[in-house]
């Protein structure tokens, strides 16, 4: 037994922040049914749309989902969506501010028909503040967040976004943390209510110890480029592939020079101590480039990880399916998708030791839940054919 079996999860989230935060609570086993609309479904299911048809984007978010069509501008709709949620256990949605109260489905309008609720937001900048009612995407995230900045090689060369969308997936983490949380309070005292993870605070989260040592000494630290940090918290070419290191411990700096058959290095007085190595970053990064670039990087990695020096490969994606530590961790999971065949996705990160997580189904096809879910909130057939007839659904 998975360990959300028995949640429900209605999810009316779109695109990918909160998407991704829902498909991880259906890996743990919740029942996540997705709400969409009947005309285009989640904008996400043309994102990246292969030859095929095939979306990689709207897959990597909604596995393991149910999907139904409904049109929330009817009244019937919302009504389909609020009978959902009295069975629910959690309600998570990602509308612009403003839109999910026109449409009569904000948080205090559906815990009148579930009082204890767990309605979590996935908002742009938070619930309060002058741009609260704003809506916002990865790359605004990453700007206002200071992320896009912070990842510059220096302040005069403009900002530095960083290439994946990490604003949104941090995001999600967060929010299904928070959606988490919430729900452990509720089985301790049978309380719901509303969560709110911003883009904006998700961000901040993602950089913590790096604003709070700005904070403490007005210094920015700076890391769009290699050698960004220090010579030994960085990433060097060896003769056939980047590698990183990252030394913090002073003891491990001889034993590297050693290591790079320069251990003069080591009683260098230019190189004796971070603060000495930092202001001749540049001199020593030189002399260790070209002691790495003279051998493998395999070689290298083997060298270090048996004294313990903190290493690892500069990895493309390409790579990583081929990363023996990606294969013998389960990192990556193949999906069946009716009428596509396997493909292979992301799988759960987190390992639990006596109910693992599972990547179950691949994400739905626009509605093909509908009737299942409606024939179990009661809706009868004649009331479904009607429905379909009103266009309130597929």
């Amino acid at each position: 037994m998975l360990p959300l079996e028995g949640i429900r999860v209605c999810d009316l989230t779109i695109a990918q922040f909160g998407a991704h935060a829902t498909m991880m609570l259906a890996d743990m086993g919740a029942e996540v049914i997705k709400v969409e609309s009947p005309r285009m479904g989640d904008p996400g299911r043309g994102i990246a749309l292969q030859p095929d048809g095939l979306s990689p984007f709207f897959q990597a978010h909604n596995r393991g989902k149910k999907s139904v069509t409904v049109n929330l501008r009817r009244p019937a709709g919302k009504e389909i969506v609020r009978r959902l949620a009295a069975g629910s256990d959690i309600f998570v949605q990602s509308w612009s501010p403003g839109t999910i109260e026109r449409l009569e489905l904000d948080y205090e309008r559906i815990r009148q028909v579930k009082s204890d609720i767990i309605y979590g937001s996935a908002s742009g900048f938070g619930p309060r503040g002058p741009r609260a009612h704003l809506p916002a995407m990865d790359m605004v995230a990453q700007a206002a967040g200071g992320l896009a900045m912070a990842n510059a090689a220096a302040e005069s060369q403009g900002p530095s976004p960083v290439g994946p969308t990490v604003a949104d997936q941090s995001g999600s983490l967060v929010l299904a943390y928070g959606i988490l949380v919430a729900l452990v309070h509720r089985l301790r005292t049978g309380e719901g209510q509303q969560v709110d993870v911003s883009l904006l605070g998700s961000q901040m989260t993602l950089q913590a110890w790096n604003i709070a040592n700005f904070l403490l000494t007005g210094e920015q630290v700076r890391g769009g480029r290699v050698n960004a940090v220090s010579p030994l918290f960085t990433m060097y070419r060896a003769s056939d592939g980047w590698f990183a290191i990252a030394i913090i411990d002073e003891r491990q700096w001889p034993v590297l020079a050693g290591l790079a058959g320069l251990p003069a290095l080591a009683d260098d007085p230019r190189f004796t101590g971070r603060d000495a190595r930092e202001r001749h970053r540049e001199e020593l990064t030189a002399l260790l480039g070209t002691a790495f670039a003279s051998r493998p990087r395999g070689e290298w990695l083997a060298a270090m990880e048996q004294v313990e020096i903190p290493c690892g490969p500069v990895n493309g994606y390409a790579d990583l399916e081929a990363d023996p530590q990606v294969r013998a961790n389960g990192y990556l999971a193949t999906v069946d998708v009716p009428g596509h065949g396997p493909i292979r996705v992301v799988g759960p990160s987190v390992e639990l030791s006596l109910t693992p997580a599972a990547v179950k189904t691949a994400a739905p096809d626009l509605g093909q839940h509908t009737e299942e879910v409606l024939l179990d909130l009661g809706y009868g057939w004649p009331e479904i054919s009607a429905l379909r007839e009103d266009r309130v659904i597929l």
